[in-house]
């Protein structure tokens, strides 16, 4: 959660983690120890391990994306997933009242197949408040390994043996 390009951390480091929201309660059960996390049930790998599960074949959440308009086991899965994730960015944006939301992550990798009816479905749920710019993330996939790479390198001590990271580019 940024304001004003500062990151807000909160009194223990967690603020802004939406992805442990209970969006679906006695859902699929969540590495944070909860059941129907955001995460649980609106991830990439909850994605490809619903559609596994339903359809008794292995599946990505890639392979379910690709399979939109094809599979009406894939739509329902996608759709289920769609709504959970409008759930969880109501409740976030009651919070925080944004005016841009970056989804990363293997799931924001399908681009305007998600993008498109999560803003149909957070349209619909809204009342009040405004209705936040979706867009993915810049760095795909790769943000969240990149920012803990960046965090470690912040922790380390002020020396030259440390390398500049003046030339080093985003894949």
């Amino acid at each position: 959660h940024l304001v004003d390009g500062t990151a807000l951390a909160g009194a223990h480091g967690a603020a802004g983690e939406i992805g442990h929201v209970v969006v679906r309660p006695g859902g699929p059960a969540c590495g944070c120890g909860q059941f129907g996390c955001l995460e649980a049930v609106a991830s990439a790998a909850a994605v490809g391990r619903h559609y596994t599960e339903l359809a008794g074949v292995p599946a990505t959440a890639a392979d379910v994306a690709t399979q939109l308009g094809r599979d009406d086991l894939a739509d329902r899965v996608w759709r289920e997933t769609v709504d959970a994730l409008a759930d969880g960015l109501v409740i976030a944006q009651a919070l925080f009242d944004v005016e841009r939301v970056v989804l990363g992550g293997g799931l924001a990798e399908a681009g305007e197949r998600l993008l498109e009816p999560l803003r149909v479905a957070l349209r619909q749920r809204l009342t009040f408040h405004r209705e936040p710019q979706l867009v993915t993330a810049a760095l795909g996939d790769e943000a969240g390994c990149l920012g803990a790479a960046l965090l470690a390198l912040d922790a380390l001590p002020a020396t030259d043996a440390v390398p500049a990271l003046d030339n080093v580019e985003a894949p």
